[in-house]
Formats: structure tokens, C-alpha cells, sequence
């Protein structure tokens, strides 16, 4: 498997990649992109939303619900997701029904915010007339404790990697 391939050759994704690969992860995929707004970094909120329903410029999230086992996406589940500096963080991956939307919550989101300054980065852009971008690499590995039971998918747990963009 190529565990790094969907990444590029981004060497500051090199530790991301090592990460991946000691997992046998399948490639990951892109299946979610979009810009980041206050509510997205603020602690107090704990949680990114995942429109499913396009909005405006915000992009659709079918290709996440396309990667998701039906099982998956209807219990919702345990995702460890990584920063590229390959550090692990364990979130929960849940379909809000009121919302046509995923969410990624917990507390292990705003322990990523303040690992990787997101707070800071946004009002930096801001300053700088820019936003920045959350993109979500989705893969499979059968190292990652699995937390569906039924309808585990051949390729074994989900994964993500979660990347931010200036």
C-alpha cells in the first residue's frame, strides 16, 4: 500500500507520511475541504462541522459519506485523526441529522487547535486577508482498533488526517 501517496511529496508532510505507513495505511484520499470560520477554532465550541449539503462556496461532503461504511455512518464513531507532524488525535465522527452535517467533536479537537495554533493562524490570515483551509484525508488501516463491528470495511478502521492550508 501506498500510504502516503494522495499526500504528495509535501516534505512537511514527511512525518505524516512516516506515521501512515508504519499503519499499512491505504492511500488517503481527500474528502473534505473547506475554509475555516471563528466558530471552527474556538475551544469553547469543541467541534468542526462537516456541511453535507453544498452552501454557498462551502464544498459538499459526499465523498466522506462515500467513504463510510453504512454501519459508520449511522452509529457514528471513534476516528484517530493526525496533524502533519504525525501526532495522533482521537475524535468522535458523528452525523447530525438536524443539521444535514458531520461532526468532528471532543475534547482531543481542541487539544488539535492548540497544538497546531489555530488561533493564532487565523488571526495572522485575517491580518493578512487570507483564510485558511481544513483539508480531511480519509484511509483505511487494519492497525487502527477497529470500533464498528459489524460491517467492518476490508481495508480495516478509518483514519484521517486533517491538514491546514495558509
Amino acid at each position: 500500500m501506498d500510504a502516503g501517496g494522495g499526500l504528495g511529496d509535501d516534505a512537511a508532510l514527511e512525518a505524516l507520511r512516516d506515521v501512515l505507513a508504519a499503519l499499512s495505511a491505504t492511500a488517503p484520499r481527500l474528502v473534505f475541504k473547506k475554509t475555516l470560520n471563528r466558530a471552527d477554532v474556538d475551544p469553547n465550541q469543541a467541534r468542526l462541522l462537516i456541511p453535507c449539503r453544498k452552501r454557498g462556496v462551502i464544498t459538499d461532503a459526499d465523498a466522506l459519506a462515500a467513504f463510510l461504511t453504512a454501519e459508520e455512518k449511522d452509529i457514528g464513531m471513534q476516528v484517530p485523526a493526525y496533524d502533519r507532524h504525525g501526532r495522533r488525535f482521537d475524535m468522535r465522527l458523528w452525523m447530525v441529522g438536524s443539521n444535514s452535517c458531520y461532526r468532528l467533536f471532543g475534547p482531543q479537537w481542541s487539544r488539535f487547535l492548540a497544538d497546531n495554533q489555530l488561533e493564532e493562524a487565523m488571526a495572522v490570515a485575517k491580518e493578512m486577508g487570507r483564510k485558511p483551509e481544513v483539508e480531511f484525508w480519509a484511509f483505511r488501516s487494519a492497525e487502527l482498533e477497529r470500533h464498528v463491528e459489524a460491517g467492518q470495511h476490508p481495508d480495516g478502521a478509518l483514519g484521517m488526517a486533517i491538514l491546514i492550508r495558509n
